[in-house]
């Protein structure tokens, strides 16, 4: 049986490239995972829709406020807006309030699909209660 040669024993493999190697091989790997779950959750997030074409894009429907006092505050949604004509998304249930400075308000709740006028009336809220004259009798039958 033939002895092998030292020198091949002596000199050392080359490892430090290999594991370089391996390591930029495990960076890419745990990147391509990364991604992957990056693009998973961005396909199941409900708020992310594709962008349509500008042709099919459905036309805002349009809203007409009547009987509006100048000074009312008018809230969309939670949202103070200056227009009594403005336009909303269609298909959507939206919130409208007036209010003005004399404590008056309205309030209605919306769907629209079109051109839609809502007349405004803005009425002081009243409660009722029932008092007695001081010094009144009652007369027992």
């Amino acid at each position: 049986m033939a002895k092998p040669d030292n020198q091949e024993n002596a000199t050392p493999l080359n490892t430090v490239g290999r594991v370089l190697d391996s390591r930029w091989m495990m960076a890419f790997a745990v990147l391509a995972v990364l991604v992957a779950i990056a693009w998973a959750l961005l396909e199941s997030d409900p708020s992310a829709r594709p962008i349509a074409a500008p042709g099919s894009a459905r036309p805002m429907a349009t809203v007409e406020l009547l009987g509006v006092p100048p000074e009312a505050d008018v809230l969309l949604d939670g949202r103070k807006i200056d227009n009594r004509l403005f336009g909303v998304t269609p298909g959507t249930r939206h919130a409208l309030e007036v209010s003005d400075a004399q404590g008056r308000t309205w309030r209605q709740v919306f769907l629209a699909e079109g051109s839609l006028s809502l007349i405004v009336e803005l009425r002081t809220q009243f409660v009722e209660v029932e008092v007695s004259p001081k010094g009144s009798t009652k007369k027992s039958d």
